[in-house]
């Protein structure tokens, strides 16, 4: 295993179980202007670690239990793939989420980007929702706010 995935694995490792008891702390290995994109293409990154907390936080109160399997990984130099398959609890049921994720990192082993790749129409009919719906729901253009 390389430096970068053991990184990697270690990081999303934090969520394996269920949610992080502490989110901050779990988010260390980003670095400070990393961005996260929780759909690509469809939803527009959020850019900072502390935002990508108040997103974390917000997700949190949504879907308030959820866990992942993975599946596979690797990498190319300072590029880390993933896929795994979340589960997420919404509104007392579990989803699974089928997704791929990539990581780039820097030189000095920070997480600098976080782009994941999956189905939103899945998803959201998993939850009963429209795409819609759900993308309003997780308030990823920051207008709901939300207080960390």
């Amino acid at each position: 295993m390389t430096r970068q995935e053991e990184i990697v694995l270690d990081f999303i490792g934090a969520y394996r179980e269920s949610w992080p008891a502490d989110l901050a702390a779990a988010l260390m290995p980003l670095a400070e202007d990393a961005y996260y994109q929780i759909v690509v293409p469809t939803i527009a990154p959020v850019v900072g670690r502390d935002r990508i907390l108040a997103e974390h936080v917000l997700m949190k109160r949504k879907s308030t239990e959820q866990r992942h399997d993975m599946k596979s990984w690797g990498s190319n130099g300072n590029t880390v793939f993933t896929e795994r398959v979340d589960w997420s609890r919404r509104n007392g049921k579990w989803s699974s989420v089928p997704l791929v994720a990539v990581f780039e990192l820097n030189d000095d082993g920070q997480i600098v980007a976080w782009r994941e790749y999956l189905d939103l129409i899945h998803i959201s009919r998993s939850h009963g929702m429209t795409a819609d719906d759900l993308m309003q729901s997780l308030d990823l253009d920051g207008q709901g706010g939300v207080d960390v």
